[in-house]
């Protein structure tokens, strides 16, 4: 029988729809959730979830704090959720998916689009929302060096209509 993890970096509402297309994709499979301790009760809910897995750190999931729980596990897949259509903004939880064996990684997003990618692709995610994060940064800060010495001679011209 096929072993798939299901990593919950959604919320639990998201979550409820994509198990319905993880479980349409996925007859014939064990699945399984990795969830930080505060979503274990609500991961109960779940008749069809085979086991529920505690990420045992606070915070987001990192690459460089794997769960020891899972280290001699292997899984035929490992799912990670996200709440837009890209996945951006996962880059940690992509990471992370790459500390747990596995033969593939899937993204579902929030339309339940399930779409398999590789390790290379992983890094291709993160680097990729590493340079959108430094442009939109850049262009902020050029927007901001045009925009902050006119406005004060905006507030001028609008105090002098009043």
């Amino acid at each position: 029988m096929q072993e798939v993890l299901i990593i919950r970096s959604v919320s639990f509402q998201q979550l409820d729809k994509n198990i319905k297309a993880i479980r349409e994709k996925y007859r014939n499979c064990r699945i399984s959730l990795l969830t930080h301790e505060h979503g274990v009760k609500l991961a109960e809910k779940y008749k069809n979830i085979y086991r529920v897995y505690v990420y045992p750190y606070q915070g987001s999931f990192s690459y460089g704090k794997p769960v020891k729980e899972l280290e001699n596990r292997d899984f035929d897949t490992v799912i990670i959720p996200v709440t837009n259509i890209s996945g951006a903004g996962f880059s940690n939880v992509c990471l992370f998916a790459l500390t747990i064996k596995a033969k593939k990684y899937v993204i579902c997003n929030m339309v339940s689009d399930l779409r398999e990618i590789s390790r290379a692709g992983v890094f291709a995610v993160v680097a990729k929302n590493a340079v959108i994060s430094v442009l939109a940064s850049l262009f902020t800060v050029l927007i901001g060096v045009v925009v902050l010495p006119i406005l004060p001679l905006l507030l001028r011209s609008l105090e002098k209509r009043m």
